[in-house]
């Protein structure tokens, strides 16, 4: 039986000033993405929650009226808080 070992699709990210990590599992296929970021798919309430908590507003990572969340303001808001 071979062995099939799978990489991840998207480079580390870890802020300068990290101080919390969050750790998950390998993201879905790249049919399932609405970004090319780390909990890309839109069914997924990561992004969502970290919404909820931090800015009171579920769909704060949300681009526009798509189905997708906005990976730069993600990164922005990881960035400036040290979350890797």
């Amino acid at each position: 039986m071979a062995e099939t070992i799978e990489t991840r699709p998207f480079p580390p990210f870890l802020p300068k000033n990290t101080t919390v990590m969050m750790m998950g599992t390998f993201p879905p296929t790249s049919e399932k993405r609405s970004m090319e970021f780390h909990y890309p798919n839109f069914q997924n309430d990561m992004w969502r929650v970290y919404g909820l908590v931090f800015f009171d507003d579920k769909e704060y990572f949300r681009k526009g009226e798509e189905k997708a969340f906005d990976a730069d303001k993600i990164k922005a808001f990881l960035s400036e808080a040290g979350i890797a």
